[in-house]
Order: structure tokens, then C-alpha cells, then sequence
């Protein structure tokens, strides 16, 4: 690829990093507000509610849906390329599958950042939508299916989540330099906070297509929501809002820090290198 191409897919990238950190920010600024003072937690289309209800909302929602089809765009060039040098085998094409999913479900993200730009807050039909989705998908024979598919992939995400802040597989992306190296705590943090909520929305998507009820499947929202319902339940949305803002952090140190390892070549050192 020519330079030009090379610096238009970085840029995509920081770009998409950049807005799923704003999207991910407000939700854990939500619900750790809600665990202190009552209230009700959002999930990713009230947190895009909130940006179009603020000053200049318009303008802040456009520049997040720009951004959220920035990262569509480099999760399709990166899978369809393997920019992350993932490999031919079938382990490698499972994680450029995965990659590909990341930017359609973002996609999904955007189309509702622009719904709510067109028809105005509350346009989005709430955190409703994986019951929506899920109602729909049920009225085909392979329906059923599907759904009980995409509950599994969301509680592999979250395996995946969990693995990745436990073995830090984020350090060989990010470049060693400024304030990356302090923030890993919080980066690690994010990263399993992100993956705990997982775990419910991906049990109770895959529990709507076993029992062939829709109104079970639910979003970030309303796994928040359930986490506010348990004992300690106000500390544990605390938490989880805490860990939703640090995966926040951690998508702006990939906005940030972030190499794309087919295109940096072996001179920069990451995280992950050695420090002698």
C-alpha cells in the first residue's frame, strides 16, 4: 500500500478508537453517577442520547457517528488485509472474523447515532434493541439460531476480554512512550469490567433464543440495570460504571498509542518489549 493509503487507515483507526472511548466514557460516567444518586443506568444508545442533549449536541453526536463508521472502516480493512498479521490458519481466520464483527456491530452504533440525529433524542428505541433485533430474527425458521449464535459470540467476547487483560496481549499494539505505561492498571481494569458485563448480555441474548422468548435478550443497559438489582447492587454498578469508564481509557490509549503491526515495522518499541 502506498504511504497515502497507510496514513488514511491509521487515521481511521485513532478516529474509531476515539469515539468508541466517548460512547463507552459517557456509559460508565452514567452508571457510576446512577450507583451515587439514584437513577437509571444507560447503555449505548442512552449514552448517545445524552451527547445529543448537550450543548452543541448535534455537532458532538455527528463527529461521534463519523467516527463510529471510522472504525467499521478500519476493522474491515484490517480483518480483510490482516493488518494484525493474524495469519492463514484457522485460528488466525476466526480473529479476522472477529475483527470484521467488531466494525459491523459498530456500524449498527452509528446508524443509531444518525437515527437520533434525524428524528432527535430519545429517536433510538432505548436499550430495546437486542429484544427488537432478537423479536425480528425469531420470525425466520433459522432465527432461533442466530440469536442463540450471537449469544455465544458475545460470551466469547467476553472470554476474550477477560484473557486479553489478564495476559496484558494489548502490550505488543501500543507504543512505549508518554502516558501509555501508566495508565495499564486502568487499561487492564477496563478491559475486565468490559468483559464481566459481557458475560450478561451474552447469557441473556443466548437464554431469549434457547427459551424462544425475545423479551429476555437485552443490551449494555439493561445488564447494568440487573447488576443494580443485587445485593450490593449500587456497589457493583459503581464498579461496573468505573470499569466501563476505564475501558474508555483504554480505547483512547489505543486512539493514542496504537500501532498497526503490518504497517509499523520492527523499529518502534511497543509495551511488550523489552526494556533493557
Amino acid at each position: 500500500m502506498t504511504d497515502h493509503a497507510n496514513k488514511a487507515i491509521e487515521w481511521l483507526m485513532r478516529a474509531g478508537y476515539g469515539a468508541r472511548g466517548v460512547v463507552y466514557l459517557i456509559v460508565g460516567g452514567l452508571a457510576f453517577f446512577a450507583a451515587l444518586n439514584g437513577g437509571e443506568a444507560e447503555g449505548t444508545s442512552g449514552a448517545l442520547n445524552f451527547l445529543i442533549r448537550q450543548p452543541l449536541g448535534s455537532i458532538l453526536l455527528g463527529v461521534t457517528a463519523a467516527g463510529l463508521f471510522a472504525y467499521t472502516l478500519w476493522r474491515l480493512v484490517d480483518g480483510v488485509l490482516d493488518l494484525e498479521n493474524e495469519g492463514d490458519d484457522l485460528e488466525g481466520y476466526a480473529n479476522r472474523a472477529g475483527q470484521i464483527m467488531s466494525g459491523l456491530t459498530h456500524a449498527a452504533l452509528g446508524i443509531s447515532a444518525i437515527i437520533i440525529l434525524m428524528k432527535g433524542a430519545q429517536a433510538s428505541g432505548g436499550d430495546s434493541s437486542a429484544e427488537n433485533w432478537s423479536a425480528t430474527l425469531m420470525q425466520h425458521p433459522a432465527g432461533r439460531l442466530i440469536v442463540i449464535a450471537a449469544g455465544i459470540t458475545t460470551l466469547s467476547v467476553a472470554i476474550y476480554l477477560f484473557i486479553k487483560s489478564w495476559k496484558a496481549a494489548y502490550r505488543k499494539d501500543i507504543v512505549r512512550k508518554g502516558m501509555a505505561p501508566k495508565l495499564e492498571l486502568a487499561v487492564r481494569f477496563g478491559l475486565a469490567a468490559h468483559g464481566f458485563v459481557l458475560l450478561i448480555v451474552g447469557g441473556l441474548i443466548l437464554w431469549a433464543g434457547i427459551s424462544a422468548n425475545p423479551e429476555r435478550a437485552a443490551g449494555l443497559g439493561e445488564a447494568l440495570r440487573i447488576l443494580e438489582t443485587q445485593a450490593f447492587g449500587r456497589i457493583l454498578l459503581a464498579l461496573a460504571g468505573a470499569g466501563l469508564a476505564g475501558f474508555a481509557v483504554y480505547c483512547f490509549v489505543m486512539a493514542r498509542y496504537r500501532i498497526v503491526p503490518r504497517l509499523a515495522g520492527d523499529t518502534l518499541k511497543t509495551l511488550a518489549s523489552s526494556t533493557s
